[in-house]
Formats: structure tokens, C-alpha cells, sequence
């Protein structure tokens, strides 16, 4: 092996280094791709290749041990015996010599990946679909093969025979699963019949694909002789027969192997033992000649429908999101770009990525047609098993290292091509698979709906409502043992389990509706009533101690503190939200819900609240609860909604006031109306103390008063020179 002179701190400082700017890289990357409606994952990719070895990464600096760059490669290593020298051939298995730390890192990365992939994928559905993943991926890889050795048939003028046709054909089955697995994650898409469906065909794929790399090298082995197909059958059935024992050993023990993590109680802990048996599983497949990335999916899918998926796919998301996007920029650091220099290479490349694209597509979306799956589901499907990505460069790899009459199968033109279908299926995967996913059409013909599901609905009257009994409803089903996922925002969806005990929570602004077995619906019914009880009990406690009105005139009608000196108008978010548009100079309406609905109907005016008869409803059943009408000729009517998208303000203006309920009885004038969306977390608070800081003071109050026009309350509002009490 390459014997560099650098101490263990030395390396380790390297790595430091390397992994630093990888983070940074990965998350910069990352979100431009995102605010561009692009993947994060082809941000990462991309971040691989701008400070991979071939361009950032390979410009020399003058430190120790980086000579040849930060990710820098060099000309001349060993493998196995054979050597490969020239600065001309750049390949993965260079790159995992120079940086096998790195490499490690990556591996585990996609080993994580992999692992929370199967636990989020819904274990019946993905039995469901076995089948139809199966005759999805044996397509695939059939059209895939026959397209890939094509190339080497009609364009190289190579018998189909020929090493260099069988491995152009092999190059071509290879699925890069992490691509897929990882915007399946994204969408929320892994636990739909095209998500389990594509996992499904992936796995199968990598299963058949090392299949057919045994059969070629089998076929390479033997020149000018029959190979040792039986050889080559033992080794297709040792590795179908792995896996199949694995998941079946797998799913057996799973529940008991999850009452065993779970006497650690920390999730943390429990969670991190359960990573350790996905990399145990993981090693152990890799020792059968099978990829550790299925015995990590095969251990996260067995997990999926015992009751610690969801705490340790919590527990678990910080390392996630530290090694898989390392896993993803050291993959696209594999990409030699320099294969795009010469024409004919480029040419080539570009008509077997094509082909290739081709044939996953159609492979594996023809037979989808047949297993229930419109044209969308199945397209989605074939997407999803576009990209290659590392699967393509290992087999590439091992093509450059196996001799066959005195020379590599695959030579460096060839090594091109292949990183030419490899770089464009991977950046052309990520889009076009985010766009088909993104369409509201079902990929079904017809639902198969499970008649033992019954819904359990309990509905109540406001999203405030809702949300303050679903907390206690979801702390009483920790109380009983009960674990569950976080809550889809997108879809409202949490999953919640104990045991051999699984239901799924649906919340809707005034309702929440359980999706349980029949069995499970009696003790669903009484822990609803008990919550509702227990939340009766605790707020009409409340009621004897407090009541609002009382407690505004404790809290609002002492004097005023006086304001800081360096205390601006309003914070920054708030003099934002102010609108000129939403500015009433002569309140017409003549009573409290006329006001608030006047201002509402300002803020709709102004483009700021979309339902203005929601937003009305919000703040309107705020005031019935204790009134904003301040001192000193003030009032502060507020509420949160989904109506806006923002923290929204209306001003209105009364010179000869209204007696609404004031803490000092007199007359208000100045009305503030301010509204923020029901989930933010921005200053809605902070906005409303501010407004009554600095209108707690005559002059300001006069200086609002005798405003001529909306644009001059604006300013006033906008500026920072209103003055101090």
C-alpha cells in the first residue's frame, strides 16, 4: 500500500481539517440548492466536486502532508498486486487509498442513511409491494444490461462476449439507493407504495448486480475456457439466500431485540446500541460478498414497526446529519471531471448516460404498469432508480483492476465514459425525481385500503384549542409508555406505538382523528376522556385564581416604567409590518367588533391576511376573553391565525375616541391591530410590548393624532425618533 511520513497527529489533524471543510461545504451547498428548488443532496454533490481532488481540492498547499492538496491524489498506488501509475488515471480505488479515514466516514454515512431509510419505511406496505419490487428491479437490471452492453457492441465493435462489453453492461445495472432513499426521506415519500416499492427493486438490484459482477469476473477469470458456473451459482445463491435469512431473522426477533434496548430507558442510549447492530448487520453482509448498505436498510426496516423507530430516529438525527451529507460531498469527490476533455470520450459518455437513463426508466416503470401503478407511479418508480452514484465507480474500480489479456478490461477512455454516466445520472436524478414526487397525482390505480383500520374522530372548535389538548393528550400517552414520531406539519400526521400496539394521529385545525384497529378504540376513547377531564380539572383551578380582567388592571393600570434611553421605536421585525395601505385616518365604525373588523378588512386590503373574515374571527375571540384596551387613550387588539403569512399591522385613528372598557375609562384613539401567523416563532409578544412602551407618552400619542395622511403615521411608526416617556 501508498507509505506516507506522517505521524498519527499529523493524519488526524488532515482528517480534522478535511471534515471541517466538508461540513461547511455540504451545508452552503446545500441550502443555495434548496432556495434554487433544487435537492439538498445535488448541492452536496456538487460541493464534492468543486473541492474534490480535481479542482479546489487538488491545488498544492504548503503544509505537511497536503503537498498534493487538501483532497489531493497521487500518481503512482498499489493495488493487489497490480500497479497503476500516470497522473492521467484517477479512480475511486486511488481515492480510498489516499483517504481511507475519509472514506470510512463516508461509508458510515451511507450505512446511517441506509438505517433510517428502513425505519421509515411502513413494514406492510413494503410486504405489499415485495413482489412488485422485485419484477421492478430484475427489469431494471435486465434493459439495463442489455443497453450498457449495446455500447460496447455497436459503438466499440466488441463481441457481447468481451470483458469490456460485460462490464459496460454491469456499469450500467449498478442503482445508487443513498441518492433515492435520501429525497424519498425529504418528500416524506419512503412509507408510499412508489417509495417502499423503489427501496424494495433497489435492494433486489444490488443483490443481482453483484450476481452479475461474480458471473463476469467469473467469465474474465477463465479466458479461452468455459467459466465455473457452478462457482458462480453457489455464490447467486449464498447471497440471495443471506439476505432473505437476514430479513426473516430480522423481523422475528425484532420486537425482542427492541424490549432489550429499551431497559437502557435513555433513548439516546437505546438508539445508539441500535445503530451499532445496523453496523454490525452491515459488516457481517459485506463478509457475504454483499453490500453493507442492505444489511444496514434490512436492520432499520426490521426495527420500523416496533415501538422505538421513532426515538431513535429522533435520537439519531444529529449524527445523520453529520455523516450523511459527508457521505454525499466524498461521493461527488469520486467524479473525475477531466473525462469531459477528450470529445470521443465525451460522446460516448453522454450516448451510454442517456441509454442508461433510458433503461432504468422503462425497465423498471413497464413492469410497475402491471402491479397496479398508473403511468405516474411507475415513472416515479424509474426515477428513482436512476442514479448510480459510488455503486458505478466501485464496479469502474474493480474494472481497472482486473487483467485480462495482460491488460485492464476497462482502460482509461472507458473509466471516462463511466464517470461521464455516472456524474449525469446522479445530478439528473435529484430534480427530475423531486419534480414527478412533487405532483399531487396519485401513483395508483386504485387505493388498497386496509378494512381493519377504523377512524376514531374528535372535533373541537379552534386550532388553539386543538393544539393545547393535543400536548396533553400526547403527554398522557408518554405517561402509559407510548412512543411517537413528530408530528408532519405538511400533513398532520404523528404515529404512535407501544409494543405490538400502532395508530396514526391526524390533527386538522378543529379536530384530531385516530386511525387504529378496532381493538385499540376503547382505550383510545378513554384517553381522550381523561385528558379532557384532567384539562377541565387544571383550568377551572385556574379560574378560581385568576381572572383576566383583574389581572389586566394589576398589570396595565400602574404607572409606567420609564423607557431606556436606548430603546427604538419598535424592533425591527414590527416597524416592518407596518403598511401604509393598512392605515385608517377616520374610523367609521362606531363599536369594538366594527373596529377590529375594519382593520382586519385594511390588512386584507394591504395583501397582508388572506381570510379576513378568519382573522377577524381569531382577534375577535381574543378581546371576548379580556379586553386590549389600554390607558391613556390606547388599544392593542392582537391575535394569532393561519390567515397570514406574517406579522401583519393595521393602525386606525379616532380623534374623538370610544369608550371601550379602558383601564382608565376614558376614551381610546389609537387602535394597533397586530396579527402573526399561528405557528411563528417571531416577536408577536415583543412587537405588542413595544407599541405600548413607546406610546405610553403624550406627545407621541399627539404627534399619531394630528397626522395628516397614512404615509405620515407610517413614517412616524417606521422612524426611530419617537420620543421616550
Amino acid at each position: 500500500m501508498l507509505n506516507f511520513h506522517l505521524s498519527v497527529v499529523q493524519q488526524i489533524a488532515v482528517l480534522a481539517l478535511q471534515l471541517g471543510i466538508i461540513i461547511f461545504a455540504a451545508r452552503i451547498c446545500g441550502d443555495l440548492a434548496k432556495k434554487v428548488k433544487m435537492p439538498p443532496v445535488l448541492g452536496e454533490l456538487l460541493a464534492g466536486i468543486i473541492i474534490g481532488p480535481c479542482l479546489l481540492g487538488g491545488i498544492p498547499l504548503p503544509f505537511h502532508g497536503m503537498e498534493h492538496g487538501l483532497f489531493g491524489i497521487v500518481s503512482n498506488v498499489e493495488i493487489s498486486g497490480a500497479s497503476i501509475t500516470g497522473s492521467a488515471v484517477i479512480t475511486n480505488v486511488t481515492f480510498q487509498s489516499y483517504h481511507s479515514t475519509l472514506y470510512a466516514f463516508a461509508t458510515i454515512g451511507s450505512v446511517m442513511l441506509l438505517f433510517i431509510s428502513g425505519l421509515e419505511t411502513d413494514l406492510r406496505m413494503f410486504i405489499r409491494y415485495s413482489l412488485a419490487g422485485t419484477l421492478v428491479g430484475i427489469g431494471g437490471v435486465v434493459l439495463s444490461f442489455v443497453c450498457g452492453a449495446g455500447i460496447g457492441v455497436f459503438m466499440l465493435g466488441l463481441p457481447l462476449m468481451h470483458p469490456c462489453t460485460l462490464f459496460l453492461g454491469i456499469l450500467s445495472t449498478a442503482t445508487s439507493v443513498g441518492i433515492t432513499a435520501r429525497i424519498l426521506s425529504e418528500q416524506k415519500k419512503i412509507d408510499t407504495p412508489e417509495g417502499v416499492t423503489t427501496l424494495a427493486a433497489a435492494v433486489i438490484d444490488d443483490v443481482l448486480g453483484i450476481i452479475c459482477l461474480a458471473v463476469v469476473t467469473g467469465i474474465v477469470a477463465a479466458p479461452g475456457s468455459s467459466a465455473d458456473w457452478g462457482s458462480i451459482g453457489v455464490l447467486a445463491f449464498k447471497c440471495i439466500g443471506f439476505y432473505l435469512a437476514a430479513s426473516a431473522v430480522g423481523l422475528v426477533i425484532a420486537g425482542s431485540t427492541a424490549k432489550l434496548l429499551k431497559r437502557f430507558k435513555s433513548a439516546t442510549v437505546f438508539a445508539t446500541l441500535a445503530f451499532g447492530i445496523a453496523l454490525v448487520v452491515s459488516g457481517l453482509f459485506e463478509q457475504q460478498g454483499l453490500a453493507m448498505i442492505i444489511g444496514a436498510y434490512v436492520t432499520g426496516l426490521s426495527l420500523s414497526k416496533t415501538d422505538i423507530a421513532f426515538a431513535v430516529q429522533r435520537s439519531l438525527t444529529p449524527v445523520y446529519n453529520f455523516f450523511v451529507p459527508v457521505f454525499f460531498v466524498v461521493m461527488g469527490m469520486l467524479v473525475d471531471i477531466s473525462a469531459f476533455v477528450d470529445w470521443d470520450v465525451l460522446k460516448i459518455g453522454l450516448l451510454y448516460s442517456l441509454l442508461a437513463i433510458f433503461a432504468k426508466v422503462a425497465g423498471c416503470a413497464l413492469p410497475a404498469l402491471f402491479m397496479n401503478f398508473n403511468t405516474i407511479g411507475a415513472l416515479r418508480i424509474g426515477c428513482g432508480m436512476i442514479p448510480r452514484g459510488e455503486v458505478a465507480l466501485i464496479i469502474a474500480g474493480i474494472g481497472m483492476t482486473t487483467i485480462y489479456d495482460g491488460k485492464p478490461v476497462l482502460n482509461s477512455d472507458l473509466f471516462g465514459v463511466a464517470i461521464i454516466m455516472t456524474l449525469v445520472t446522479t445530478v439528473a436524478a435529484p430534480p427530475v425525481l423531486s419534480w414527478i414526487l412533487n405532483l399531487k397525482a396519485k401513483g395508483v390505480r386504485r387505493e388498497t385500503e386496509d378494512s381493519r383500520v377504523i377512524h376514531t374522530p374528535f372535533t373541537f372548535d379552534s386550532p388553539v384549542l386543538t393544539d393545547f389538548i393535543l400536548r396533553h393528550l400526547i403527554e398522557n400517552f408518554r405517561k402509559e409508555g407510548y412512543m411517537f414520531s413528530q408530528l408532519d406539519k405538511e400533513s398532520g400526521v404523528m404515529q404512535i406505538r407501544k409494543d405490538n400496539f400502532s395508530f396514526a394521529l391526524n390533527v386538522s385545525d378543529t379536530g384530531i382523528i385516530f386511525e387504529s384497529n378496532p381493538s385499540e378504540v376503547p382505550f383510545l376513547r378513554e384517553v381522550m376522556f381523561e385528558t379532557i377531564v384532567s384539562l377541565h380539572w387544571e383550568l377551572e383551578k385556574l379560574k378560581n385564581i385568576a381572572d383576566p380582567s383583574e389581572i389586566r388592571q394589576e398589570f396595565y393600570g400602574q404607572p409606567q416604567l420609564p423607557v431606556p434611553e436606548n430603546h427604538h421605536a419598535l424592533p425591527s421585525a414590527a416597524a416592518k409590518a407596518v403598511n401604509p395601505k393598512a392605515v385608517i385616518m377616520d374610523l367609521q365604525s362606531k363599536d369594538k367588533a366594527g373596529v377590529i373588523r375594519e382593520l382586519c378588512e385594511a390588512l386584507g386590503k394591504s395583501g397582508a391576511v388572506e381570510d379576513v373574515e378568519k382573522c377577524f374571527r381569531e382577534v375577535w375571540h381574543r378581546e371576548l376573553t379580556a379586553s386590549t384596551c389600554l390607558q391613556n387613550g390606547i388599544a392593542l387588539p392582537h391575535g394569532r391565525c393561519d390567515a397570514v403569512g406574517k406579522l401583519a399591522i393595521a393602525i386606525g385613528i379616532s380623534r374623538e375616541g370610544y369608550k371601550f372598557d379602558s383601564i382608565d375609562g376614558e376614551a381610546s384613539k389609537i387602535f394597533v391591530l397586530c396579527v402573526s401567523p399561528a405557528d411563528s416563532n417571531g416577536p408577536h409578544i415583543e412587537c405588542l410590548a413595544s407599541i405600548g412602551m413607546v406610546l405610553n407618552n403624550q406627545e407621541n400619542i399627539d404627534r399619531i393624532l394630528n397626522a395628516a395622511t397614512p404615509e405620515e403615521v407610517y413614517r412616524i411608526f417606521r422612524s426611530q425618533s419617537l420620543a421616550k416617556a
